[in-house]
C-alpha cells in the first residue's frame, strides 16, 4: 500500500492515538487506489502525485460519509483537484499500465 495508514490520518489531521476509524481509513486508502486503477487504468509506482490523489479521495471520502445532507448542494461530487489528477494520471506515460487480470482491470 503505497499510503499507509499513519500518512492518511496526518493528511486527515487526526491524532494518531484516536484508531476507531482506522478500520475506515484503511478501507478507503484501498478504495481510493483501486477507483484510481479503474478510472485511468494505470497503478501507482509509488509516485507523489498518485499518493496525493489517494490522500484526496480519502479525505473527501472521510469527509462526506453521510447520506443525507440537510444543506442544498452535491457534496458527493468530486473536488476538482482529484479530477484534474485522475486526467493527469490517465494521460502521462510516467504510471505503468495495470495488467488484465490482475487486481485492477
Amino acid at each position: 500500500m503505497a499510503v499507509s495508514l499513519e500518512a492518511a490520518k496526518q493528511y486527515l489531521k487526526l491524532d494518531a492515538d484516536i484508531v476507531e476509524d482506522d478500520e475506515l481509513i484503511e478501507g478507503l486508502i484501498e478504495g481510493a487506489n483501486e477507483y484510481i486503477e479503474q478510472c485511468t487504468g494505470k497503478r501507482n509506482d509509488d509516485s507523489p502525485l498518485y499518493d496525493l490523489c489517494i490522500k484526496l479521495l480519502v479525505a473527501h471520502w472521510y469527509e462526506n460519509r453521510a447520506t443525507f445532507y440537510p444543506k442544498p448542494g452535491n457534496l458527493s461530487e468530486m473536488p476538482h483537484a482529484v479530477t484534474a489528477l485522475l486526467k493527469h494520471i490517465s494521460l502521462a506515460r510516467h504510471y505503468p499500465p495495470v495488467q488484465e487480470g490482475s487486481d485492477g482491470l
